[in-house]
C-alpha cells in the first residue's frame, strides 16, 4: 500500500446548492404501507400527511428564495428518497434499492401540545413559508431556523457530505427531509403519562386534539381529585430514545458476532449492573401553568442558578468532611422529580401509545444502520477489544466535528451512538501526522440524533432551540443565540459529550468504585470512570455513599459547568487509545480518514 501526502489546499470544500427533484408519489405510500391491527383501530398511517413541502427555515439562511422556486428544491445529496426502498441517485440518474430509515420528527414538542402549552389555535396549523407573512394560527416555533427538528436535519445533511465529499465513513447517508402535517402522529407517553396527565387541558381534549390507546384509557376510571396529582413535569430523553422516534427498534435488529479469533485475547464481557441511573435529563422547568409565562420561567432560572451555585459549593464541603450533609440533601431535593424505574435491560419497555391528531412532522431520510452502542452492551457483546476500537471511532468522530463544524452534540449515550456492519478490517486514521490503525471487529460506528447540537457552518450559528427559555435544556448553556446577559455567560463545552457518554455506560460497567476497587479497573473502566469526573477529580455521578450526586437534567448542566478535562484531543494521550498509533512510521498505508486535511466549514 502506499500513502499520499495532502496539504489541506488538496481538499476543497464542499458547497451547498438547492437542486430541483423527481417528486415523491405519497399517495402510493400511503396506500402501500402494511397497517397492523393497532394501526388500523387509531387510523394510523405514517404516510397520511397533509401539506407535504419541501422547505424549511434553514434554507432561507443560505438561499435566496421566491415563490417559484422555494417548494420544489431539494439540498444537493447525492441520494434522494424515493420510497421506503428506493433512492433516486443524481450522478448516475438511476434509482437505487437500500434500506431506508425515516425519523418521524415532531416540530411542536408533543407534551406540551397535550397540554395546552402553545397559545395559539391548533386547530389548522400553518407550516412555514419565506413567502407568506400570515401569522393567523401561526406558532413561532415553526418558523424558527433553531428549532430543534430543524437542527437536527441540517447536521445530518452537512455530516453526510463529508461523507459524500471527503469520504468520511462515519458520516450517516443523507436521503432528504419534508414537512407536512400528520394525520395522526404516534407518541409513546408511557413514562410520562403520571406527569400529563394532570392538567385539565390534557383531560378535556382527550378524543379531541389527540386519541389514547385502550389500555391508557382504563387508568382514567378513577383518576381521584386533582389536588392530590403530580405537578406536571415536561419529561426529556435520557438513555432511551426521545418520544421513542429516533432509533430503531432494538427488538428487530440482529447483530452479527465478530470474529472470535481477532478477541481471542480478551474474555471480560461487561454486564449491566443493578446500581441505575434515574433520568438524568428530566427537565425541572415546567409547571402545572397552562399559561406558562415567560416571566415564571425567567424566574425559575434565576432560582435554579442560585441553587447550582450553592450545591458546588456544599458539594466541596461534603467531599471534604468524607460525609452526607443534610443541608445539601435538602438542597437535592429541591430538583427531584418522580424517578423513572429505568431498568430497561430488566423489564421489556412499556408502550402507552398516544395518537395526536393533525401534528406538524418533519420526515428526515437516513441510512439504516444494523443496531446501537447501547444494544451492544445489553446482549453483552461488549469487551476489551471492541469498547477500545468503538470508543476510539467516536473520539475520532468528535474531534472531526468539532474541527469542521464547532460542533457540540450535548445529548451523546449509547442510543445516539449505532453501527453498520463491515468487511473492512481496519481503519487508518491521520491526525496531527500521527497514524492510528484501529480494527474495526466487524463494525464501524456513526452519531445519530443532533436535536441539542450546536455548531456553525458558513457563518452561521445553529443553536437548537431546546436551550431556549423554556425548552428542555435551558439553562445548560448561557449563550447566544439565547444569551441571558444577566447571568455568568456559559458556552459550549467541548468536553460534554464525552463525560456525558461516559454517564450512559458507567452502570454497565462499573459496579464498586470503592478505592480498593478502583486500583483493580481495567483499562475500560478506567477510561469510563475517568470521564464522569469533574474538575476535582470527583466522580460526576455518585456521591461516596452511592446516592445520585446530580438528579435528572441536573446532571446535564454540572457536567456543563464543572467537566473540561474530557476533550476527545486529549484521549489519544492515554494507553487505552494510544494503543492503536503506529510506531513504524516507514510502513505506508492508505487513510481511510484523514483529519489533517479536512477544511473547515465555520465561515
Amino acid at each position: 500500500m502506499s500513502s499520499t501526502k495532502k496539504s489541506e489546499s488538496d481538499s476543497p470544500k464542499f458547497s451547498i446548492n438547492y437542486v430541483k427533484i423527481k417528486p415523491v408519489n405519497w399517495k402510493t405510500l400511503e396506500e402501500t404501507y402494511i397497517q397492523t391491527s393497532e394501526d388500523i383501530e387509531y387510523q394510523y398511517n405514517p404516510f397520511f400527511i397533509n401539506k407535504i413541502q419541501n422547505y424549511n427555515p434553514i434554507y432561507s439562511q443560505y438561499f435566496v428564495l421566491n415563490e417559484n422556486n422555494y417548494n420544489t428544491i431539494s439540498l444537493n445529496h447525492k441520494r434522494h428518497f424515493q420510497n421506503t426502498t428506493t433512492v433516486f441517485d443524481t450522478e448516475t440518474k438511476k434509482n437505487i434499492h437500500t434500506d431506508i430509515f425515516i425519523k418521524y420528527s415532531p416540530l411542536l414538542d408533543p407534551y406540551r401540545f397535550m397540554t395546552g402549552k402553545y397559545k395559539n389555535n391548533t386547530e389548522s396549523i400553518n407550516l412555514p413559508s419565506p413567502i407568506e407573512k400570515n401569522t393567523e394560527n401561526h406558532i413561532p416555533k415553526l418558523s424558527d431556523y433553531n428549532n430543534a427538528s430543524y437542527v437536527d436535519n441540517f447536521f445530518s445533511f452537512i455530516s453526510s457530505k463529508l461523507l459524500e465529499e471527503h469520504g468520511f465513513i462515519h458520516g450517516l447517508d443523507y436521503y432528504g427531509s419534508f414537512l407536512g402535517i400528520q394525520n395522526r402522529f404516534k407518541v409513546n407517553i408511557a413514562d410520562d403519562l403520571e406527569f400529563i396527565k394532570s392538567s385539565d387541558y390534557f383531560l378535556q381534549n382527550i378524543n379531541k386534539h389527540f386519541i389514547l390507546s385502550k389500555d391508557i384509557c382504563d387508568n382514567f376510571t378513577n383518576l381521584g381529585s386533582r389536588s392530590n396529582k403530580l405537578k406536571i413535569k415536561i419529561k426529556d430523553e435520557d438513555e432511551s430514545t426521545k418520544h421513542n422516534i429516533t432509533a430503531i427498534s432494538l427488538e428487530e435488529i440482529e447483530i452479527i458476532n465478530d470474529d472470535s479469533s481477532i478477541r481471542e485475547e480478551s474474555t471480560v464481557v461487561y454486564e449491566k449492573k443493578g446500581n441505575n441511573l434515574s433520568n438524568p435529563s428530566t427537565s425541572s422547568s415546567e409547571d402545572d401553568d397552562d399559561d406558562d409565562d415567560d416571566d415564571d420561567d425567567e424566574e425559575d432560572e434565576e432560582n435554579d442558578e442560585d441553587q447550582d451555585d450553592e450545591l458546588v459549593e456544599n458539594e466541596q464541603n461534603d467531599e471534604d468532611k468524607g460525609e452526607h450533609d443534610e443541608n445539601n440533601d435538602e438542597e437535592e431535593e429541591e430538583w427531584e422529580t418522580e424517578e423513572d424505574d429505568d431498568d430497561d435491560d430488566e423489564e421489556e419497555e412499556e408502550f402507552q401509545y398516544a395518537y395526536i391528531k393533525n401534528f406538524p412532522i418533519q420526515l428526515i431520510c437516513l441510512e439504516k444502520c444494523d443496531g446501537t452502542m447501547d444494544d451492544l452492551f445489553v446482549k453483552k457483546e461488549v469487551d476489551q477489544t471492541l469498547s477500545a476500537s468503538a470508543l476510539f471511532q467516536i473520539i475520532m468522530i468528535l474531534i472531526t466535528y468539532q474541527k469542521t463544524f464547532h460542533f457540540t452534540h450535548n445529548d451523546l449515550h449509547t442510543n445516539n451512538i449505532m453501527f453498520s456492519n463491515t468487511d473492512k478490517k481496519f481503519i487508518y486514521y491521520q491526525y496531527k501526522k500521527q497514524i492510528y490503525k484501529v480494527p474495526t471487529h466487524g463494525k464501524i460506528f456513526k452519531i445519530i440524533d443532533f436535536g441539542r447540537s450546536i455548531y456553525k457552518f458558513k457563518g452561521q450559528l445553529l443553536c437548537s432551540d431546546s436551550f431556549a427559555l423554556g425548552g428542555d435544556a435551558s439553562t445548560q448553556y448561557n449563550t447566544e443565540p439565547f444569551l441571558n446577559e444577566n447571568k455568568p455567560r456559559l458556552d459550549p463545552n467541548y468536553s460534554f459529550d464525552l463525560c456525558r457518554l461516559g454517564c450512559s455506560i458507567y452502570d454497565f460497567i462499573i459496579d464498586d468504585d470503592e478505592p480498593d476497587s478502583i486500583a483493580q479497573f481495567d483499562e475500560l473502566q478506567k477510561t469510563i470512570y475517568r470521564w464522569c469526573t469533574n474538575d476535582d477529580g470527583k466522580n460526576i455521578l455518585y456521591k461516596r455513599n452511592g446516592e445520585e450526586r446530580y438528579p435528572n437534567f441536573k446532571l446535564y448542566k454540572m457536567i456543563a459547568k464543572t467537566a473540561h478535562k474530557h476533550t476527545p484531543q486529549e484521549q489519544l494521550n492515554f494507553p487505552y487509545f494510544k494503543q492503536f498509533l503506529m510506531k513504524d512510521k516507514k510502513i505506508s498505508v492508505d487513510v481511510d480518514v484523514n483529519i489533517d486535511i479536512l477544511p473547515c466549514y465555520v465561515h
